[in-house]
């Protein structure tokens, strides 16, 4: 009897090897990955992406800005050509949004010069 239990006992030990070898390699994974995502993390975090290319950082909102102008002001020959309505309600509030639009983006040109230029300034010192 003994002969056919050693051959069991063998294989069960090894079952048990491979799964400490398994669970091992899974927690040896699992950190790497950890490890592996927080390095993109900080690699890829906007702050991060500015101070390594400031140059491309501002051109990229300057170029947005310019995108978003146009986009809220429309053709201004059309409005130009247009017949006057009865209700100036839609002109108001396409007026209110140009408004609004403008000044958000004033606001986002003032921080981005801001933060390029103590950008600068921290190199320069």
């Amino acid at each position: 009897m003994t002969t056919k239990n050693e051959p069991l006992s063998g294989i069960q030990a090894r079952i048990e090897e491979l799964q400490n070898t398994i669970s091992e390699k899974e927690g040896e994974i699992k950190s790497r990955a950890q490890h592996l995502k927080d390095d993109l993390k900080a690699e890829l975090a906007p702050v991060e992406m500015v101070k390594k290319y400031p140059l491309i950082a501002a051109g990229t909102t300057f170029l947005a800005t310019l995108i978003l102008t146009r986009a809220l002001t429309g053709n201004r020959s059309y409005a130009s050509q247009a017949k006057p309505e009865c209700s100036p309600s839609p002109t108001q509030s396409r007026g209110a949004l140009y408004s609004i639009g403008i000044d958000i983006l004033r606001s986002a040109k003032d921080l981005g010069f801001n933060y390029l230029q103590r950008y600068i300034d921290s190199k320069i010192k």
